[in-house]
């Protein structure tokens, strides 16, 4: 059996865009937080502590800690990897071999060489993704 993948461009794009906004978030804690923490001996307790404290105020009296910015940009990067996730969509065909194929709209069943995603029927002439009944020769 072979596997054809199909990609969701809107997905993609949405994913793309959420991942990049996560990532950009996460990087400008860092940046803020970076040179305040570089001297410490415990680098990691130091950064955690100036999470918690620090305030990020964005210019029109709208503030947050940097600890809640640092959650906001980690769900938002992982809400954009979930998306990319399922945005595909994996189809199982069979390569070389007759398949007896059936559309879900006027319940027809046709043989083709091969399934395919998405195929015309023949019957009411509708572009469906027709479920796979038998393999066969």
């Amino acid at each position: 059996m072979k596997r054809i993948i199909r990609r969701k461009k809107s997905g993609y794009a949405l994913g793309f865009t959420l991942c990049f906004i996560g990532l950009i978030v996460l990087f400008a804690v860092l940046w803020k937080a970076w040179p305040n923490v570089s001297n410490s001996p415990d680098v990691f307790s130091a950064l955690g502590s100036y999470l918690l404290t620090t305030q990020f105020d964005f210019g029109v009296g709208v503030g947050l800690k940097l600890i809640d910015l640092t959650i906001i940009g980690v769900a938002v990067l992982a809400l954009g990897i979930f998306v990319l996730a399922l945005s595909r969509q994996i189809f199982s065909v069979s390569a070389g071999e007759n398949v007896l194929l059936k559309c879900p709209y006027c319940k027809n069943h046709w043989k083709a060489s091969r399934a395919s995603g998405y195929a015309e029927c023949p019957n009411c002439r509708q572009f469906v993704q027709p479920t796979v009944k038998k393999n066969g020769k």
